[in-house]
């Protein structure tokens, strides 16, 4: 639901308003930008950055992650069907927005530029779709995040592939981790509400 926030501005605070030539829109976008960039740059409400996006990328993020599936469909581990030419241009375009960084001839670990929001998006991933498994939340926070990085400038297919790529080799450990925690919670649950006979009890 959008709401509505009436602002009074005094004349200086609406000239330089008016000036801020960087920032399109008229002057209610613009103080949206601001607030975005603030949100931003504060480290104490960047999480409420990401979520704001999550929230409005949800048809993107959805659209990719369906066709993350498909390619789950017709192979358990899409990667054995690339080549070496295909893993080294997506490995590319990871490195080229930090998502990547090499840490020897032939290994590659994830920047902290891209674990730090990739965590908060995962967290909050699995309010806004709490309704897919571990692993695909895992692939919505990515898509999310390498968007994020690229400034949009990743298509749908490097979007899909990048994704498949750096969940398979790194993130889907977090999936994972919270899948087995997820059913050592089920399992506490299971046993604190089932019934104990007396010689149980008494055991």
């Amino acid at each position: 639901m959008v709401k509505w926030v009436v602002v009074q501005l005094s004349d200086r605070e609406y000239q330089i308003l008016e000036k801020l030539d960087d920032i399109e829109g008229d002057s209610s976008q613009k103080l949206r930008m601001l607030l975005r960039d603030y949100l931003f740059t504060t480290p104490k409400f960047q999480k409420d950055y990401h979520i704001i996006h999550l929230e409005e990328k949800k048809d993107l993020l959805f659209e990719i992650l369906v066709s993350i599936w498909k390619e789950y469909d017709s192979s358990t581990s899409p990667l054995e069907k690339w080549d070496e030419e295909k893993v080294k241009s997506v490995r590319d375009e990871l490195m080229e927005i930090d998502a990547i960084r090499p840490v020897g001839p032939f290994s590659f670990t994830v920047t902290g530029l891209l674990k730090k929001p990739w965590l908060a998006a995962y967290y909050h991933v699995n309010n806004i779709f709490e309704e897919l498994d571990e692993f695909s939340q895992a692939c919505i926070a990515s898509i999310y995040v390498l968007d994020f990085l690229s400034k949009g400038t990743f298509k749908s297919e490097l979007l899909k592939n990048s994704t498949i790529l750096l969940n398979e080799l790194f993130m889907f450990s977090y999936a994972v981790a919270r899948k087995k925690a997820h059913e050592t919670q089920e399992s506490f649950k299971h046993r604190s509400s089932s019934p104990c006979s007396d010689d149980q009890l008494a055991a």
